[in-house]
């Protein structure tokens, strides 16, 4: 899957589930993805969302509470609003 592939796939309702899993796959590996990228894999919950989450700690160095799994956010609407007040 290329990278404009992936970009169409995770934000297409109608595919399954293991395409965006690919997608996420292909857009947080890639470093041409944009963060709005993987904004739109949280959207997709389980596998992509933790996925995204974790690529975007990476990129952004945000600061998680502890080291424990609980503090991973994976929440669309509280990462949009960090990034907003941290851009």
């Amino acid at each position: 899957m290329t990278l404009q592939e992936a970009k169409q796939t995770i934000r297409n309702d109608t595919v399954g589930f293991s395409e965006w899993v690919l997608a996420a796959g292909v857009l947080t590996s890639s470093p041409e993805s944009s963060l709005d990228d993987l904004l739109a894999c949280l959207k997709r919950r389980g596998l992509p969302s933790e996925m995204a989450a974790t690529t975007l700690y990476v990129r952004t160095k945000r600061p998680r509470q502890d080291d424990s799994i609980n503090s991973i956010i994976l929440d669309h609407n509280d990462w949009s609003k960090w990034l907003a007040s941290h851009s």
